[in-house]
């Protein structure tokens, strides 16, 4: 007696989980989970990236360690670069003007060890980047102190980038934002006047347009890309 009772409860049991819920309905799969969702927040507005790189604990994203300490924004003032890099620079794009700023660009990133030298896509990037940045600061007529200051934001910045895959742009952004002012406003011992207040404007600006609207294309030269392949074992009628 008990044995059936157990099987018809039992019953009643399979039959009330595989009832679809109303969100079960809607995917139309059968693979949908028992537990719909709960969450009906929609995403916020993405003006940067894809939805894939926007905030984790929005898209309901599994949790992933972090590789490690996360860097915070500081002084880096002759930390990459210093003025006599940024001499060497000028003076070899003077010495060949088809190919000496780019060849020697590569060979400075490879010797301060910001990139191996067999990882081609991401050091063309970063040759690329460093040009345009040398570009936008002869407009200006900053000085070799100021531009080796900008192009150690620049590579700085996109170290933090590379230290976390999964890395939203929020993140990035805020962390360039605050290295920009604490090398615009003196607040001693954690900033330096070294651009005025228009400059740092112009300059977060540069760096939203060259490199943050460009993030999904960044992260492929920076990672890869990889593709899954799916072999059907079956031949078609």
């Amino acid at each position: 007696m008990n044995t059936i009772m157990d099987r018809q409860s039992d019953t009643s049991t399979s039959t009330r989980i595989s009832e679809p819920t109303e969100k079960q309905a809607k995917i139309k799969a059968a693979s949908a989970p028992i537990v719909p969702i709960t969450s009906d927040a929609a995403l916020k507005h993405q003006t940067s990236a894809p939805s894939y790189f926007h905030s984790l604990k929005e898209n309901d994203a599994p949790p992933f360690l972090l590789p490690g300490l996360e860097q915070y924004p500081m002084l880096v003032i002759r930390h990459i670069f210093n003025e006599e890099d940024v001499v060497e620079v000028i003076a070899n794009a003077d010495a060949d003007k088809e190919h000496g700023l780019k060849k020697f660009l590569g060979q400075l990133l490879v010797e301060k060890e910001i990139i191996p030298n067999f990882a081609l896509s991401e050091k063309n990037f970063l040759v690329s980047l460093l040009a345009e940045v040398i570009d936008y600061a002869a407009q200006r007529d900053f000085n070799p102190f100021k531009l080796s200051v900008m192009l150690t934001l620049y590579v700085d910045s996109h170290r933090y980038f590379k230290w976390y895959y999964w890395l939203p742009p929020i993140a990035l952004w805020n962390y360039f934002k605050e290295m920009m002012i604490r090398h615009t406003i003196e607040d001693s011992p954690t900033g330096q006047e070294v651009f005025k207040p228009e400059e740092c404007y112009d300059i977060i600006t540069h760096f939203h347009t060259v490199y943050l609207s460009n993030l999904p294309l960044i992260h492929i030269l920076t990672f890869g890309a990889y593709r899954l392949k799916l072999v059907w074992p079956f031949r078609g009628k």
